[in-house]
Parts: C-alpha cells; structure tokens; sequence
C-alpha cells in the first residue's frame, strides 16, 4: 500500500449520518492523510457528530454550518477551508463511502495540473461490482449517466494499457483535485442544492479545458444514496427533475426538445411504468413531486425545496424505499 502523498485536504459533509461519517474518516486516515487535512463539515444535524470526532479522532477540524446548507452549500464550506489551509490537492468525499487503501496515493499520481479525477467506485455491499466507472451526457436527452458494465469493458479492452479511463462527467461522491484547478473551476453552484451540482461541475471544468479523469487502480466503496430514505425518496424525485431541467438547460442545449426527452424519459415514463406494474401510489407520488420539480425549474426557484415541499414529502412518504435513478447527480 502506498501513503496519501502530504498536502491532501479531503472534505467530508455530514448530515445526520454520524457513524457513516466516523466510518468514513477512520478510512481517510488509514489512508495515509493526515487529521489536519480531514476537514469534516456538518449541515446542522446535532446528532453528536462533533464530540465523537472529539473523543475518537483528536485533531480533526470540525465546522458547523448550523442549518442543512445541502450538499452544494456544505460542500462549498469545507472547500474553502481546505484550500485557504493551503492544501495542494482537495477531494470531496460522500461520507458514506470507505476508502481502500492507496486510493489517494493514486488519484495524486494522476492529478496533474488540469486534471480532476474520481476513483472506480464500487458497491459497499458488493465490492465486485462497479457503480461508476466512468460517465457520460446524451446530449439528446441532457441526461448525465454511468457508463454501463458492457460500456466498461470495451472501453477497457480498447485501451488494456492505460491506467485511467476519460470521462465526460464524474461522480460527485469522490473528486481530487490541485488547489488551481478548484479555484479555476470554482465551487459548486448553490442553485442545486442536491443532484447534478457533479454533472454541473463537470460541464464548467470541461469548458475550462480540464480533463476528467476515472483511476482504474483506486478504488472506493459507496453505500449508495444512503441520504435518500424516508421522505427523502420524494424529495429525491423533487431535486432530481428540477435540478435535470436546470442542467440541461444552463450547461448542454437551451433547445426545448432534448429537454423535453429529458422530462419525458426520466422524471413522467419511470413513474407510469412503476404506477402500471401495481405501485400505484408510489408511482403516482414520484410523478408529482418529479412535475412539481419542473415547475420549479419553470419559475426558476432553485436552493432548498420550500416548505411545502418538504411538509408533503414527509406527510406523504411511501412505506417501501422508492427505486432512484442512476444519473451522476444522484449519489
């Protein structure tokens, strides 16, 4: 195993997720990165976070946002504390991934100037499987994606000899970084909130002439979405539509009809088909949060969902964990 090179400042955002984020920080360390460099960021969630961190894991820095600022606003935070710490190199981190060992090692190796770069990441319940290696935009439905398994493999095969796959957007759940290229870049756009800030990120840094880049030799273990539970499933359908509308619009085509295949092919046709295979109200809650969402797109009301967004969802909350798609702005 290779050690984080020095000069690493990772950010981890919490948000009522205090043992997945304790996990998560025990593997950055172990990793070779030191505490001053683990900058943990919490969206208010007073769920004890910072006195494990206290009693667990001495010297690492802690802020406290006081409210849910989403994961464009948390994450924003903590990049700023990180760079004007004078980190070399900053990565974001989901905090409900596991980080194997020489991942950061390798993600340096490849982070030259003008890089950004996302390890392979894997199921944490199934390490064997892929659940992003590389991504891309169907520019004829603004719809960012995971590259699929078949995808993967050909890619691989046509290039058995490089040690890092090109990609057209990444994963927000783990990118690195030097300090120019964050800094040219800039942070994440608060107007998502939640969903696509990754794929909008990805979108100005290409247009900035950065390359984006996937390491086939690190390696990181994600719980997937673990945010997205109880009223959270609506809110997802929420976010997800608006902040698609949002990104197709600002960063591929202001055209109306790829966006319009955007709408109809990943916010109303999912839902129908989950109301006419016998989830009716499940299906039909999905739709009305996924329109609710265009219309905000429509009104240009971005940041946090209103309050009476969030009253409905939890009022209205399906029993059974609602299926979510899989662009790369749903992490």
């Amino acid at each position: 195993m290779t050690a984080a090179p020095a000069g690493i400042g990772v950010v981890v955002l919490n948000y009522r997720g205090r043992e997945d984020t304790l996990a998560c920080v025990r593997s950055v360390l172990a990793d070779g990165v030191d505490a001053a460099g683990v900058f943990v960021v919490d969206n208010g969630s007073d769920d004890g976070l910072e006195q494990a961190l206290a009693a667990e894991l001495p010297g690492v820095p802690f802020v406290q946002n006081g409210a849910n600022l989403g994961f464009t606003g948390g994450m924003n935070v903590g990049l700023t504390a990180a760079l004007d710490a004078g980190r070399d190199y900053v990565c974001v981190l989901n905090n409900d991934t596991v980080v194997q060992p020489g991942m950061f090692a390798e993600l340096v190796r490849l982070a030259e100037p003008g890089v950004a770069v996302s390890p392979e990441v894997r199921y944490l319940a199934d390490p064997d499987a892929i659940w992003f290696g590389s991504g891309t935009v169907e520019v004829d439905r603004t719809w960012p994606r995971h590259l699929t398994g078949d995808e993967l493999a050909r890619l691989d095969a046509a290039r058995p000899d490089v040690d890092a796959r090109e990609a057209g957007t990444l994963a927000g759940c783990c990118i690195l970084a030097d300090a120019a290229t964050w800094r040219a870049v800039g942070p994440f756009d608060p107007r998502y909130f939640l969903l696509f800030e990754d794929s909008d990120w990805s979108a100005r840094a290409r247009r900035a002439g950065v390359r984006l880049l996937v390491a086939r030799d690190a390696v990181l273990l994600h719980a997937v979405s673990a945010s997205f539970g109880g009223p959270g499933r609506l809110l997802a359908s929420y976010y997800y539509a608006r902040n698609g509308a949002l990104y197709g619009r600002s960063r591929i085509t202001r055209r109306p009809g790829p966006r319009l295949r955007f709408a109809r092919d990943r916010v109303v046709l999912p839902s129908v088909r989950r109301a006419r295979a016998g989830e009716w109200r499940a299906g039909s809650l999905e739709l009305g949060f996924g329109l609710a969402g265009l219309a905000a797109d429509a009104l240009r009301r971005y940041g946090p969902a209103p309050d009476l967004v969030l009253r409905a969802a939890t009022r209205l909350s399906p029993p059974a964990p609602a299926p979510t798609p899989d662009p790369i702005g749903m992490r």
